[in-house]
């Protein structure tokens, strides 16, 4: 090769380079066939590339429409100068193609007739071949020496042409794919955070509505521990009391379970708290349940908790009175009440302290000191099959009988002044003064419902009495009760003084209770509510109004 043919040959190879700078493999593969039949005046030129799977080959060739056509070429037939060529990695020269072509090799039977010598070179990168490059010429024998270094040296530069506009489209596909991917995890986040937003203002309502229960609930509990507080401890000095008092002290410190007898209004409470306030566990909670105000088929939830779900209506989990007391004292009134059904279970705590929340198998451990309280004769429930026996010895290990206020008459002075100033300060009064005829006419009472009785009608008196002169609202001759002066033994021998049925007494208490809800206009609950005028719990009100159906109108 001398020096003009050697210039010539970098000409061409640079006007080569300068056709097959494209993007695309298809324009690559356009510009080199091109390349070839205006530039190198030869009729014939095609690619043989790998398929996307790399398992097949085809074809690409110049159309009479001066497009591109793409077949898929039959790598298996024999002989094969594509397959030769990019086995070996070397260039493949037929310098005379045979007339007969049916039974010769597959790239000949796919060229022109006119076509007489083929050149096939591999299209090599540093990973592999890729393909060949095909040039056909009409003569036979048209390959020279230098036209072989230009094809060679051109197969080379179309290879990396070729091999940079394939990772180009496959760098474009894979990003299509990744934008596709992108947009469809744009939507499912963006309907994760419309979810998101959705459950979040359910669970901000559910947390509203919770906070707002928990505040009446913390609202009635104040006013609870206020009521419960408002006797100012244990009033007085008869014999009875003062055992009580003694009975407290000795029981207190030592932990073991009390069991607190007497009738309804007596201070049965009262004696609860202090056992508690003088007990080491005084600064644990003291948690207090009216076992007659539960519903039969909430008690085991009542007191143990429950998980969510664990019946209809627990939509979260709860804590139980048992746990909430776990290291203080359970006070439970009312024990008498508690069904048959869940007296077992109340026992393996009081034995094991153990227990499990409804709805959950694991069992959990409390240390908690029992308190019970009742109006009934237990023996007499044993008997009649509504309470277990063994749980009965396990809360009377120390038992503490309360005296009605009938039989302590003597703490009635004490008691009374104690309510006339705790009310007067309360109704923002001036303390009136009490009387000797009103000590008469309050001792002369045989005060069926106890102290809680003298609480509601000292009240009543402050009430009814706004210049400061007591008067003091007690049944007398003929309305059901004994007249003042007149002993309990002479009354019920009188045969003057009616004898009132349980019919008549739950009727004058349901005429009460109402007369008291009307001039609360149905208040319950706090100050000049009506459980407050009678002096009682706002959730005993509830289940008395429940029982009696009382109903506001309207």
């Amino acid at each position: 090769m001398d020096q003009n043919d050697y210039r010539k040959l970098l000409a061409d190879l640079k006007r080569f380079d300068a056709e097959i700078h494209q993007r695309q493999v298809e324009s690559v593969a356009g510009a080199v066939l091109r390349f070839v039949e205006e530039q190198l005046q030869q009729p014939y030129a095609s690619l043989v590339l790998h398929g996307p799977d790399q398992k097949s080959l085809r074809v690409l060739a110049r159309s009479e429409e001066d497009m591109i056509s793409s077949e898929p070429f039959p790598a298996g037939d024999q002989p094969n100068m594509i397959a030769r060529a990019m086995a070996k990695g070397e260039a493949v020269y037929c310098r005379e193609v045979p007339r007969e072509r049916k039974l010769g090799d597959a790239l000949v039977r796919r060229i022109p007739e006119e076509i007489r010598s083929i050149a096939v070179l591999p299209l090599r990168t540093a990973e592999a071949v890729m393909g060949t490059f095909n040039v056909g010429s009409s003569q036979v024998d048209w390959i020279t020496a230098d036209q072989q270094v230009f094809l060679e040296a051109a197969a080379t530069r179309l290879a990396a042409a070729l091999h940079s506009a394939q990772a180009l489209e496959e760098l474009h596909a894979a990003c299509e794919r990744l934008q596709k991917e992108c947009d469809l995890q744009k939507s499912a986040l963006k309907k994760s955070h419309d979810d998101l937003e959705i459950g979040v203002a359910r669970r901000t309502a559910e947390i509203q509505k919770l906070q707002e229960r928990l505040h009446a609930e913390n609202v009635y509990l104040k006013e609870e521990l206020a009521g419960a507080h408002s006797y100012g401890g244990i009033i007085g000095e008869c014999p009875s009391l003062k055992a009580v008092i003694s009975r407290i002290g000795l029981v207190a410190p030592t932990g073991a379970n009390v069991l607190i007898l007497g009738e309804s209004g007596t201070g049965k409470e009262l004696i609860a708290r202090e056992i508690h306030g003088q007990s080491s566990r005084k600064d644990r909670p003291l948690i207090q349940t009216n076992c007659a105000t539960i519903p039969k088929e909430l008690y085991e939830s009542e007191f143990f908790g429950h998980v969510k779900g664990a019946f209809t209506g627990a939509v979260s989990d709860r804590t139980g009175r048992f746990e909430a007391a776990d290291g203080g004292t359970l006070f439970l009134d009312e024990v008498a009440e508690i069904p048959p059904s869940l007296q077992g279970k109340l026992l393996r705590v009081l034995q094991e302290g153990e227990f499990e929340r409804v709805g959950e198998g694991r069992t959990r451990k409390v240390d908690v000191r029992i308190i019970a309280a009742t109006n009934k004769n237990l023996m007499e429930e044993i008997k009649s099959g509504r309470f277990r026996e063994d749980l009965y010895y396990r809360l009377n290990v120390f038992p503490i009988e309360v005296a009605p206020l009938r039989d302590r008459k003597e703490d009635i002075p004490q008691l009374a002044a104690h309510f006339i100033e705790v009310f007067a300060r309360r109704l923002n009064r001036p303390v009136p003064r009490l009387t000797q005829a009103n000590l008469m006419d309050l001792k002369a009472h045989d005060w069926p419902g106890n102290v809680r009785e003298l609480q509601n009608i000292i009240e009543r008196a402050l009430i009814l009495s706004p210049h400061g002169r007591l008067h003091f609202d007690l049944p007398r001759v003929g309305s059901g009760a004994p007249p003042p002066g007149q002993g309990r033994s002479e009354a019920a021998s009188s045969p003057a003084t009616p004898i009132l049925t349980e019919a008549d007494i739950a009727a004058l208490q349901k005429q009460n209770m109402l007369a008291a809800l009307i001039r609360c206009d149905w208040k319950i609950y706090g100050k000049d509510g009506a459980a407050q005028l009678l002096g009682i719990k706002p959730t005993t009100l509830i289940e008395r109004m429940r029982r009696l159906k009382i109903k506001r109108p309207g």
